[in-house]
Order: C-alpha cells, then sequence, then structure tokens
C-alpha cells in the first residue's frame, strides 16, 4: 500500500514539475509537440520526482525547505541526466545555477509547490499567485526573440491555463494524502537506481570528466537535507478548501493576458531574460546558502 502511494505521489509531484518547470518556463508550446511527447515528459519529471522523494524520505527534512531541496534534486536529475546543461563549461558555475537551482528549487519547488501549501489566507493567495503571474508575464517576453512565431490565443491558454489544471489537482491530491508515504527501503532506491544508471551510461559514451560535478552537488543537497531533517514521517501539511487550491490558475491567466499585451508593444528588448535569470540565481543561491549556514549549526542530523 504504501509503495503504491509512493507511486502516486511521485505521479502528482511530477505534474506539478512538469508545468512550473516546462509550461511556465517556457511559456509557449515547442512546435510539433504532441499529447504523447506530454506523458513522457510527465513521466520524465515523475522519475526525477521519485528521486528527490526518496532523498525525503530518507533525510525526514520537511515544510518549504523540503520542496525547496526536494526541487534542487529534481533539477540536478533534469538538467544533469535528463539532459546535460549543467555539464556546460561557461560561463563558470552559470548553469550550474541556472535552471537546476535558480528554477527547478526556487519556482517550481519553493514557490509553486512549497508556498502553494502553507496555510494562507485567500487573499495572501491572490496576491502570490498574481504576482507569479506578473513574474511569468514579464519572463514570457523574451521568447519572441527565441522562437519567433507566437502561439494563437487558444493554444497559449490550453498550454499555460488549462494544463495548469495540474498544479491545484495536485494539490488537493496531497491533501488526501496527509503524510509522505513511507514505502519499503528498496522501494525507495528504484528511482535513484535508475538515474544512476543513466547518468553512468551516459558518462561512458561521452568521456566527458566535467559529468562528476554531479556528484559533489547531489551530496551536498544530501547533507543538508539529512541535517535539516528529523525522525519520523514526513508531513504533507493540512489540507485547505479545493477553491484555494484553485486560486493558483491566477497566475497562468495573469500570463496569458499580460504577455501578448507585451509582444505587441516590442518589449521583447527589455532583456527579460537575464534579468530572470540573475534574480533568481541571486535568490536561490542565497537560501540555499542560509540553509548550510543552518545545516552547519546542527550538531547530528536525524535520529
Amino acid at each position: 500500500m504504501q509503495g503504491l502511494r509512493y507511486l502516486g505521489l511521485a505521479l502528482l509531484l511530477g505534474g506539478v514539475a512538469v508545468w512550473g518547470s516546462e509550461n511556465f518556463f517556457w511559456t509557449m508550446p515547442p512546435p510539433g509537440i504532441t499529447p504523447l511527447d506530454f506523458v513522457f515528459t510527465v513521466i520524465a519529471y515523475s522519475i526525477a520526482a521519485a528521486v528527490g522523494m526518496s532523498v525525503v524520505i530518507w533525510t525526514g527534512v520537511g515544510g518549504v525547505k523540503a520542496a525547496f531541496l526536494g526541487g534542487a534534486i529534481v533539477g540536478y536529475m533534469s538538467e544533469g541526466v535528463i539532459v546535460g546543461t549543467i555539464y556546460q563549461p561557461m560561463p563558470p558555475l552559470f548553469y550550474q545555477v541556472w535552471t537546476p537551482l535558480a528554477w527547478h528549487a526556487l519556482v517550481t519547488g519553493g514557490v509553486i509547490l512549497g508556498l502553494g501549501r502553507v496555510r494562507f489566507s485567500p487573499g495572501q493567495r491572490v496576491a502570490l499567485w498574481g504576482t507569479l503571474g506578473l513574474v511569468g508575464a514579464f519572463w514570457a517576453q523574451y521568447w519572441p526573440s527565441e522562437r519567433g512565431a507566437l502561439p494563437d490565443a487558444g493554444l497559449f491558454a490550453l498550454y499555460l491555463v488549462v494544463l495548469g489544471l495540474l498544479v491545484p489537482l495536485a494539490q488537493v491530491g496531497m491533501d488526501r494524502m496527509g503524510q509522505v508515504p513511507r514505502p519499503r527501503r528498496w522501494v525507495l532506491w528504484v528511482a535513484p537506481g535508475i538515474a544512476a544508471l543513466v547518468w553512468g551510461a551516459q558518462g561512458v559514451a561521452e568521456m566527458n570528466p566535467f559529468r562528476l560535478i554531479l556528484i559533489p552537488i547531489l551530496a551536498l543537497l544530501i547533507w543538508v537535507m539529512r541535517r535539516l531533517g528529523g525522525a519520523g514521517p514526513v508531513s504533507l501539511g493540512a489540507g485547505v478548501p479545493v477553491w484555494h487550491h484553485l486560486l493558483f490558475l491566477i497566475a497562468p491567466l495573469v500570463t496569458v493576458v499580460l504577455a501578448p499585451l507585451g509582444w505587441a508593444q516590442g518589449w521583447g528588448t527589455l532583456g527579460a531574460n537575464w534579468v530572470v535569470a540573475v534574480v533568481t540565481c541571486v535568490v536561490s543561491v542565497l537560501w540555499l546558502g542560509g540553509l548550510i549556514w543552518s545545516a552547519a549549526q546542527r550538531r547530528q542530523g536525524p535520529a
């Protein structure tokens, strides 16, 4: 039973990760994407989410910091195993932060998942998701220079708003679970084992020694999570009314309404990509630095 709950939670987290790290990041669907492509993307992110979830269960870390640190694990699985963006050597350390830490961990994990599970009032949720929507609309100003052709309004709304239902539905599912499942130990090793085998095969094929950078990064994250964790089951937080979670749709709606207005005004020259990258990189590094400092002050990890 716990194994099935673990699988279910991995799929829920995979759905959140797909919207936050793919749909919201790319703003508009890539050319030629099919429903089957989307299904495979959910599966890939669900495996990455299962790796992060296994570490959360093993370390006992909880709350928003678990969402941020678990999101970082997902980010390094995505950018270091599924694709290889973190192995780009130039500029130094930039791609090791952008996007695994600055987007997957901060935006998808810390904000969309983590803050989405905090018991905010409806007014606070409106403010939170409205702000996220404004960020999305500003970030979207970069993509016309990268993509050229812009999507029609219907496809744009489908990609962000309709598929955005994945996030509140996942949050409702987590409310129903109440606690992170604790399956048999061998179950916790399945997703990390798959990731390790894929990463190892890629390393043999590429023979790129820079790929080894993933090991100390993951070791640091696991050490921090171990030091900040505790014994016993990890709570998913107290549930809230379903309509509170549905307020999340304010974010994609704001983006879908405002982004085209900026495109029409030619705001693509704003350098939105660099503004968002710099701000998110700084914030995510400071957040991780604070967690490292807190972990270093702890005398011992969980029993």
